[in-house]
């Protein structure tokens, strides 16, 4: 008896320390076509579609992914939702976001309460009073969006 409930309990301690590995997750990417671009105007032309990446993966690779993986010259800018899906259909933001790789403010991600409508509002007031490099540092690290360097704005 003594052997079989040393044999329950170490079953019980290895399957309790197992931790369940992350797996695949999705995000929405896009690439504005450049042709007639405006950026004073909410609709952004381009490619776009969804890419597979694993916990873990930068931004960048999460982009090199997808130039190879669509063919997309070197050159094209690619922008990635803020927004991470997994296999369950849960939705969270991403971790680590690369600045250089989102569209704000030329797109708000509105399924989220990061980087949608509140952060876009936020922005303008401080662009307006000559803070925004306040902005910049509360949420970018104070480097600015990809969307803003192509903007100027």
């Amino acid at each position: 008896m003594k052997k079989i409930t040393r044999c329950a309990l170490g079953l019980a301690i290895l399957f309790s320390s197992c931790a369940k590995e992350e797996g695949l997750l999705s995000r929405n990417w896009s690439s504005p076509n450049f042709e007639n671009f405006n950026c004073n105007s909410p609709v952004m032309l381009g490619e776009s579609g969804t890419v597979g990446f694993l916990p873990g993966d930068t931004d960048a690779q999460i982009v090199a992914k997808i130039k190879d993986v669509w063919n997309l010259p070197d050159h094209y800018v690619v922008f990635l939702d803020p927004e991470t899906y997994s296999g369950n259909g849960g939705l969270r933001t991403a971790r680590d976001i690369n600045p250089e790789y989102l569209a704000f403010p030329l797109h708000i991600s509105s399924m989220s309460d990061k980087w949608g409508h509140d952060y876009y509002e936020e922005y303008k007031r401080a662009v307006v009073i000559g803070k925004k490099q306040a902005f910049l540092d509360k949420y970018t690290g104070g480097k600015e969006t990809g969307g803003m360097k192509i903007c100027n704005l």
